[in-house]
């Protein structure tokens, strides 16, 4: 069984490279969200490529909200 994510928001943080400070501030590098839902696999795909192509897999959270079926 899959389930399905109605919604979602993904945003990937990083040092500001440009930054004069000796410590760079984290700035937002992406972000993206989406009402339009999809297959759980499909996000978690979506998620590593994300990932991968911005190096950032060390540090991921995540928020669910499931809501029950109103009958």
């Amino acid at each position: 069984m899959s389930i399905y994510i109605d919604s979602y928001s993904i945003r990937v943080e990083g040092e500001d490279h440009d930054s004069k400070n000796k410590k760079a501030p984290l700035v937002e590098k992406m972000s993206m969200s989406s009402k339009d839902g999809m297959n759980s696999k499909a996000f978690i795909d979506l998620v590593e490529q994300i990932g991968d192509s911005h190096d950032a897999r060390c540090d991921v959270h995540f928020k669910v909200i499931m809501k029950q079926h109103r009958y």
